[in-house]
Order: C-alpha cells, then sequence, then structure tokens
C-alpha cells in the first residue's frame, strides 16, 4: 500500500493505464481524512477497478475534500485463485503529479509499470 497526502480542497484526476501483456490486475483507493488514524475506520470514498485484458486505460476524478486527506492506495495481481499485493514504483518527477507504477514481483518479464497510477493533484481556490 502507498500514502498519498491530499490537502483540502484539492482534487484529484486519477489515470489508471496496464500493459496489453501484463494479466489481470485490481487497483484501489481509499480516501481518509488525515486526522483519522484509527486502523478500522470508515473511508470518506472507495475507487477501484480491475485492469487489464481489453480494459488498459480508466480515469476517475477524486473531488475536493473539506478536509486534509490521505489516499490510500494498493493494486494487486491473480494469483492462482486469489489476489497477491503488487511492487510499487514511484515517480514524482512531474510538479504536482505522482506516478505509481506496480507490477507482480514474482512474475517472469514484468515491467515496472505494468499497471499505472498517475495522480495530477489541482488545488482548487474559490
Amino acid at each position: 500500500m502507498w500514502i498519498i497526502d491530499l490537502p483540502a480542497g484539492s482534487t484529484v484526476r486519477l489515470t489508471a493505464t496496464a500493459r496489453p501483456d501484463a494479466g489481470i490486475h485490481r487497483w484501489s483507493v481509499k480516501v481518509f481524512a488525515a486526522d483519522d488514524g484509527d486502523a478500522g475506520a470508515a473511508s470518506r470514498a472507495v475507487y477501484g477497478a480491475g485492469i487489464g485484458g481489453k480494459d488498459l486505460r480508466q480515469q476517475v476524478d477524486i473531488p475536493a475534500q473539506d478536509t486534509d486527506c490521505r489516499l490510500e492506495v494498493r493494486s494487486e495481481h491473480t494469483a492462482g485463485d486469489d489476489w497477491g499485493d503488487d511492487r510499487c514504483v514511484v515517480d514524482t518527477r512531474r510538479l504536482g503529479a505522482i506516478k505509481l507504477g506496480f507490477f507482480d514481483p514474482n512474475a517472469t518479464g514484468a515491467a515496472m509499470d505494468d499497471v499505472s497510477l498517475s495522480f495530477v493533484i489541482r488545488a482548487d481556490w474559490r
């Protein structure tokens, strides 16, 4: 799991992409209030989908929240009849954007961006 801080009033455009030969994965993003450190806390919102096969690009807009929040991000790969956690590689070279690359660390020929989740964070000033 990876955590991204989201300042109050900021919106996020999330673009998920998968490599055509990467197999089926699933990703999820949970939104929590930043000051809610309780492990059993309810999330404010949950986004996610399966990706891979013929579905190689998805886009989600996460609306501004009224308080500072954290995004808990994860991706998983198929592992027989179950799911296994993907390994995450972080790219923060683009100002205002975070790109997380996910891959199955046990798969032969896996690329660090088998699944990419790109977060563009924009402050909405009123």
